[in-house]
């Protein structure tokens, strides 16, 4: 009976581990074929959606285990090391926020809880076939006010929107066109309209610009070393 008692209390203890290693977790899957193509062309900036594997978002998901988070971003085809392909990836707290970028085969990372004077300058950041994959020491908590997406963009030329580029987001609601029709038959935006490009007021297109330049900064930083 004594065995079997402690048995017991063995198996609750467990189980009551195990449910703290994993406080929370989250997946957004994003559909295929939605990448959009932007194009300057005559002076009218014109978008549809095209087939691009490389920038196809197909999901975006966290995991907090223990003292750590996991930040992960799939996408349709393989993760490219190609200077004009950009990956990132964003979970955003009521009190701390986690990025990661993945350009020129190099990952970066940051988390960072400004209340705690808490940071996270260094997470592992690896890219595997279709995956980015970073992992944080957790700053802050996860009770709270949590937005989960990601970005995948190839430009003609490296950060330049004013050429041809393209893009993907994940979930579409932070798409700058999202609900919009893409003229996917091959119409690029409606005739005649000058379509203009994303505009920086949309959710998280502020955030992606300035972790864009951080991560080319270290980049260039890293290469003159």
């Amino acid at each position: 009976m004594k065995l079997w008692k402690s048995s017991l209390l063995i198996m609750g203890l467990s189980a009551l581990v195990l449910s703290s290693m994993t406080a929370t977790a989250e997946t957004i899957s994003d559909p295929t074929g939605d990448v959009w193509h932007f194009d300057w062309n005559g002076g009218i900036y014109g978008f549809e959606h095209v087939s691009k594997p490389d920038v196809d978002i197909t999901e975006v998901s966290y995991t907090v285990s223990g003292e750590q988070v996991t930040l992960t971003l799939k996408i349709a085809g393989t993760v490219s090391n190609s200077e004009l392909i950009h990956y990132y990836a964003y979970v955003n707290t009521s009190d701390s926020t986690y990025w990661i970028s993945w350009i020129e085969g190099e990952g970066f990372g940051m988390a960072m809880n400004e209340e705690a004077m808490q940071m996270d300058m260094t997470p592992e950041v690896t890219a595997s076939g279709n995956t980015v994959t970073a992992v944080f020491d957790i700053v802050g908590t996860f009770s709270s006010g949590i937005e989960l997406w990601g970005w995948a963009a190839e430009y003609s030329f490296a950060g330049d929107v004013t050429k041809d580029y393209w893009q993907d987001w994940a979930p579409n609601e932070n798409d700058p066109y999202y609900g919009q029709d893409s003229g996917d038959s091959g119409d690029s935006g409606d005739s005649g309209d000058s379509n203009p490009p994303p505009p920086t007021g949309t959710p998280g297109f502020e955030t992606i610009a300035v972790i864009g330049a951080i991560a080319v900064a270290l980049i260039v930083l890293r290469k003159r070393k």
